[in-house]
């Protein structure tokens, strides 16, 4: 499973490296191998390796191209990719996220899409598509995506009265569902609830809600949520507005004031922390994404009940952040290879070259006929994915500026700072927005 928060945004995720993971791919292929032609695959996550190893042996029995898979683990993935790319030794079909891809597509690296796939893109999920679409072509054949939805422990939830099913939060009311139900969920060493006379923070053994500075599965669909913009149409940050600075505040304030969620403390230095009080029976509501639906299933190994709901809404609806990997074809391959690598980007665009990634449980394919197998191997672990499926129908944009990496790097120790309460968010959002700003020009 694809193994970290962020999986697929600037901030990403570890993957597990192999020994041939800081390898150039140069270093592997030609253009033959014996008297078959080869291509090279790059990705970042071990896990995903077996799935794309079964769907290229059908693509390599159909097209006579053989294909050698090249992981690098996501730490190194992006500086050996600069690397490669200025050596023009970049592998010939290799993984990209939305907050990378721009840079690329605007220095000639990469194949437009809408010039070699002509079938089957209206299966593909469309918000996955859009995030990819730049000056008017498509750069990269969708792969997987992710959403965002509320895992929630059964045992604790019906204990406290609480349906996860109508949480809904908002900054402008004295109290809301979410915060009701954070406090419900959260108990000290004594029992005691916040709000309660001698409650004690300090002693908490159970809480509510999973608050944090993560942009994919917190920031971002609380900031749309309350109708604040994340970036505007030049991609620069537009989020210090009145309704960006009061979600903030809301997410800080779950953290210090209402205390139904972990002191960022903890969960700035390790943002798995809240998942692992989840998977320990300890955190009563976490919102995330497919992700981690293996880490939870892990690390829960039946020792109680859980499930999945929509994600918390707000004034302006439930707006989770959707990201997806592509396949990116290399524009500047040796000539005797393009041939071949616009027929594995057509097979990687097929209902039949994605579905492995999901019949083994590794995450959603972005083509719509080849989601079932995901939902099916959920299914059969006993665990109903809908609503992640559900919140795709809706979504908040997310980063697509050439720099974005840049951008988030520069802002997030500003946002970790408003969580840990040491700026308000008045003060630090528009710091936030100018740091970013200022990184990405």
């Amino acid at each position: 499973m694809l193994t970290r928060r962020h999986l697929l945004t600037a901030l990403g995720v570890t993957g597990i490296a192999t020994a041939a993971a800081a390898c150039s791919p140069s270093g592997s292929s030609g253009g033959s191998d014996g008297d078959q032609k080869t291509l090279t695959f790059r990705l970042w996550d071990d896990t995903a390796k077996a799935a794309y190893q079964e769907s290229f042996e059908k693509f390599s029995k159909d097209s006579g191209w053989k294909v050698t898979i090249d992981v690098v683990p996501w730490d190194e993935y992006w500086k050996q990719l600069s690397l490669d790319v200025g050596s023009s030794e970049a592998a010939d079909v290799y993984w990209m996220n939305s907050a990378n891809y721009v840079q690329f597509q605007q220095s000639g690296n990469l194949m437009n899409i809408s010039d070699v796939v002509k079938d089957d893109t209206d299966k593909w999920v469309k918000s996955v598509v859009d995030l990819y679409t730049r000056d008017g072509a498509l750069w990269g054949v969708p792969q997987l995506w992710d959403s965002i939805a509320l895992f929630y422990n059964k045992k604790l939830t019906d204990a406290a009265g609480v349906d996860p099913t109508q949480l809904r939060f908002d900054p402008a009311a004295d109290t809301d569902p979410l915060r009701d139900a954070g406090r419900a969920l959260t108990v000290d060493g004594a029992g005691k609830h916040p709000g309660e006379d001698g409650f004690d923070a300090n002693s908490r053994s159970q809480y509510g809600f999973n608050s944090q500075a993560d942009r994919q599965a917190i920031i971002g669909p609380f900031l749309a949520s309350n109708g604040a913009q994340w970036e505007d149409s030049d991609d620069k940050y537009a989020f210090a507005t009145d309704q960006g600075i009061a979600a903030f505040q809301y997410m800080a304030d779950l953290v210090n004031v209402d205390q139904i969620a972990p002191s960022a403390a903890d969960t700035n230095e390790n943002g798995d922390f809240t998942r692992d009080l989840f998977t320990q029976g300890k955190l009563g509501l976490f919102q995330s994404g497919p992700y981690n639906l293996k880490n939870v299933a892990d690390g829960v190994a039946g020792s109680f009940d859980w499930a999945i709901a929509p994600m918390v809404a707000g004034p302006a609806g439930a707006k989770s952040l959707v990201h997806g990997v592509t396949a990116v074809g290399n524009a500047r391959a040796q000539d005797d290879k393009i041939e071949g690598i616009k027929k594995l980007l057509m097979w990687l665009g097929s209902a039949d070259g994605q579905r492995p990634l999901g019949e083994q449980g590794v995450a959603f394919p972005a083509h719509s006929d080849a989601q079932g197998a995901f939902v099916d191997y959920w299914r059969g672990q006993g665990v109903d994915v809908q609503q992640f499926i559900t919140a795709t129908q809706d979504p908040a944009p997310a980063d697509t500026g050439a720099k974005a990496n840049a951008g988030l790097t520069a802002a997030m120790p500003i946002f970790q700072e408003i969580f840990i309460g040491r700026k308000t968010a008045k003060d630090g959002v528009p710091e936030a927005q100018d740091a970013g700003n200022d990184a990405m020009k």
